[in-house]
């Protein structure tokens, strides 16, 4: 069996090109020097979270079909067909269980971090076992908030480490954590309307927009 690879953007619900300005560098800069990383701070391996972001203060989660797939990692041979994104909501309906298309059950915002070599992770969406996936090959690390987030790739929820793509790097700062793709250097961020609830797609930016990449992570 063979797979391959193709570079796909993820359709956005709603997008926004935010202006190109100082701030956005400024904003990377103050996290760089005034959040100390702490591996006291970070998240425990192995544990769930719900992870929230900073920037909308929406949740995010996988919608749709909660299949446990850990037993049959890489049967589906390829991370693009179908393309299924992990989304962001600003809530979650009562009870456990597959909630609607626009509204989640708390379970389907949970995520165990699983650390295996050097400080690399997969992100784990608890109920299916699906990781977080970023498709994108070319490191952008040292030309940050160039590219606004239109053209962002969505994250994906897959159910093998394709090519590498889904492994990432967790940076812990005293305010949050980034999730960085190790190969792209993108930030995984919530899109869509502060005000709206949602759901809006998941994507992986080049710069941590209005703190939308900075995630809280809770313990349930």
């Amino acid at each position: 069996k063979q797979w391959y690879q193709r570079r796909v953007r993820g359709s956005l619900s709603h997008s926004i090109t935010p202006p190109h300005s100082d701030n956005m560098y400024l904003s990377v800069l103050v996290f760089v020097l005034l959040g100390a990383a702490s591996a006291g701070y970070g998240p425990e391996p192995g544990k769930k979270y719900l992870l929230k972001d900073s920037g909308t203060g929406k949740f995010l989660v996988l919608l749709g079909d909660q299949e446990d797939i850990r037993g049959k990692r890489g049967a589906e041979q390829r991370y693009d067909n179908p393309t299924r994104n992990f989304t962001v909501t600003k809530g979650f309906k009562p009870g456990v269980g597959r909630g609607g298309d626009d509204w989640p059950t708390k379970d389907q915002g949970m995520f165990i971090f699983r650390e295996f070599t050097g400080g690399d992770w997969y992100i784990e969406h608890a109920n299916t076992g699906r990781y977080l996936l970023a498709p994108d090959t070319e490191n952008i690390s040292n030309k940050r908030c160039q590219e606004g987030w239109n053209d962002s790739s969505g994250t994906r929820a897959v159910d093998a480490n394709y090519y590498d793509l889904a492994i990432f790097k967790v940076r812990v700062f005293v305010n949050g954590l980034f999730l960085e793709h190790k190969k792209s250097g993108r930030y995984v961020m919530a899109t869509g309307e502060t005000a709206k609830p949602g759901p809006y797609t998941a994507v992986n930016a080049d710069c941590n927009y209005y703190n939308r990449a900075l995630w809280k992570f809770i313990a349930p």
